[in-house]
């Protein structure tokens, strides 16, 4: 069901004095609870003894007031602007404590090592970003593909290794500015392989036949005429590398998401491409540990109010602040996930610690040994070779292959036979 559309504004000089005295209280930013409501939901929240139209105008009138304007129009030239809300300033500030380099730093501090128990993470994101576009692949399935390098069997699983590639890519390209064709790489290097007659990797559209509809089928949105395309990419792409005027990298990188997205530059795969925008930024802003956080694995468990996020924006003249909003706390969310994560594997290496302690293998096994153990430990259900740990740990075949068994022979792993040439080795359930 498409959204309510805001009514139009009443003209203030239609207003008397009696009229602005009743409804003085709607002249705010925000409602009581600290909201910024969409009139698909503020209307439901003003009382019937109020005029419901002159609320939302008194409402709308002190955004504006407030609004930071940026160099970015929508088809129709509604000028794009936002609020910087106390809940998107609590995310700024939680960004910059816990996702900086510095703060990677010190997470792999805490986790003894080189940080190798966070490296599963780095596939979440490839994995749920292809399933929010439809990709229908199970996570673990998906997993096993990206992990042992198995070539993928079906559109979908192309569209995970096409989006894991993508992310891959990422790091190489911070140091580039954005330019239109940085854009088109971004698509060419995750949609290349998967249907290119469908996705045309690399190659803007040129046509005008795509919209945007919602779960019911309705159309909420008719991207810009493929004609302005390189005009508009042009200017977005010099707002976005403009830093004349300071914005915060956070908010940055998420209306940089929803440009590429709003303005759908290519056929398909927009959507992968706007989010893989939003990793570079971020990682281009020195944020790290950004490696480690996966959005779309709760845009995925949400989809509609993600959809309804650009919706809100799209039809209340281009006020990004609904959108950063929810993108704001999806981040806010994904990064404490990867805190819990931490907490949970530090607590684990301590009580691996207190049993190995316990049971003298603290003095069988060498220090690598041990964080190998924590490695296999925290990626439960996964099979190690012996040449997966030597390329890990930078050591021979036979050395990783003692290393293993050393950890089998304390009972915290078992070797397993595939076939007359390959051994694998899996870490036991429930040690710790």
């Amino acid at each position: 069901m498409p959204v309510k559309r805001p009514p139009a504004l009443i003209p203030l000089e239609s207003l008397t004095g009696a009229d602005f005295a009743a409804h003085r209280q709607f002249s705010r930013i925000v409602d009581d609870k600290g909201r910024y409501l969409p009139f698909d939901e503020f209307r439901h929240c003003v009382s019937r003894r109020h005029n419901l139209d002159l609320a939302w105008t008194m409402t709308r009138i002190a955004r504006h007031a407030a609004m930071q304007w940026i160099d970015y129009y929508d088809e129709a030239g509604q000028q794009a602007g936002f609020i910087i809300t106390p809940a998107m300033a609590e995310v700024c500030e939680h960004v910059d404590k816990q996702a900086t380099r510095l703060a990677l730093k010190e997470l792999t501090q805490r986790l003894k090592g080189a940080g190798a128990e966070l490296n599963q993470l780095e596939l979440d994101e490839p994995i749920t970003s292809s399933q929010l576009e439809g990709a229908n692949t199970t996570t673990l399935v998906a997993r096993q593909m990206l992990e042992t390098g198995r070539e993928p069997r079906t559109a979908d699983e192309q569209m995970i290794a096409g989006n894991a590639r993508l992310m891959a890519e990422i790091p190489h390209w911070i140091g580039e500015p954005l330019t239109p064709a940085l854009i088109r790489r971004f698509h060419a290097t995750g949609m290349a392989g998967i249907d290119d007659d469908k996705y045309l990797p690399g190659e803007f559209r040129t046509t005008d036949d795509i919209v945007i509809a919602d779960y019911d089928g309705n159309v909420v949105h008719q991207p810009p005429a493929a004609g302005q395309l390189p005009e508009r990419l042009e200017a977005l792409c010099d707002w976005v590398n403009d830093s004349t005027v300071y914005t915060h990298p956070l908010i940055k990188a998420c209306i940089l998401h929803f440009m590429i997205a709003h303005e759908h530059p290519f056929r398909d795969g927009n959507g992968r491409t706007s989010r893989a925008l939003f990793y570079w930024f971020m990682l281009k802003a020195g944020y790290d540990t950004f490696k480690y956080i996966s959005i779309s694995s709760l845009l995925h468990a949400a989809p509609v109010k993600y959809a309804l996020s650009y919706q809100y924006t799209e039809t209340d003249g281009m006020d990004l602040t609904y959108f950063l909003e929810y993108q704001t706390r999806i981040v806010a969310r994904a990064l404490d996930v990867l805190l819990q994560h931490v907490d949970n594997l530090t607590l684990r290496a301590a009580a691996l610690d207190r049993r190995l302690f316990q049971s003298g293998a603290l003095t069988r096994l060498s220090p690598r040994q041990v964080t190998l153990l924590n490695v296999m430990l925290s990626t439960e259900g996964k099979a190690y070779t012996a040449a997966d740990v030597s390329e890990a740990l930078g050591i021979s075949d036979n050395t990783a292959r003692n290393d293993l068994r050393a950890i089998v022979r304390e009972g915290f792993a078992d070797e397993i036979a595939v076939n007359a040439q390959k051994t694998v080795y899996l870490s036991r359930r429930n040690l710790v």
